[in-house]
């Protein structure tokens, strides 16, 4: 859960085209303040695809999370919203869809282990024609420190959400 002075609770009154612009400026809004500092930092991401056939990543910074770590049940919402704005979708309508799908997207996990090493934990799905691991060390300052990039089954996409993700979103020409 978002720490609550990032959280904004007035959304749930807000046209659900309003709110999924908010939340998109918002995650943006965080994702750069810790890009500024110009330090590796941990967080979740999601692969997600965009209009135009290619995919993005969205990065997840912890420090903007209760107990410090965006947690990607946690996190899911916000990316629904996103994917809703980017593919001109009902917002509301598609959290109904596949609010219960966080295995439906690629995904992945960047930690500072016990030893002070970096590294990437991803469940070897990232879509084809992606760079798993100059897309992530940019999106998390880690261009520098050379993380260990590893597979976490525990991260991988699951066939049940990532089929209902599709049903929900691909349907507009996009390969989920």
């Amino acid at each position: 859960m978002l720490k609550k002075k990032w959280q904004s609770p007035w959304l749930n009154g807000v046209d659900s085209a309003i709110r999924n612009a908010v939340v998109t400026s918002h995650q943006h809004h965080r994702h750069r303040l810790a890009l500024e500092r110009g330090l590796p930092f941990g967080g979740a991401y999601y692969w997600i695809p965009v209009p135009d056939g290619v995919w993005s990543i969205l990065a997840f910074p912890n420090a903007f999370y209760e107990g410090g770590e965006a947690g990607h049940v946690e996190i899911w919402e916000e990316v629904i919203r996103i994917l809703s704005g980017l593919h001109r979708l009902n917002g509301n309508e598609l959290v109904e869809q596949i609010g219960n799908c966080p295995y439906g997207l690629p995904r992945g996990r960047v930690v500072q282990m016990g030893s002070g090493v970096w590294g990437v934990a991803h469940g070897d799905d990232h879509p084809n024609g992606t760079d798993l691991e100059s897309t992530v060390s940019e999106a998390f300052c880690l261009n520098e420190i050379r993380p260990k990039f590893f597979f976490d089954e525990h991260e991988q996409t699951l066939p049940g959400d990532r089929h209902q993700v599709k049903l929900s979103i691909a349907n507009r020409g996009d390969d989920v």
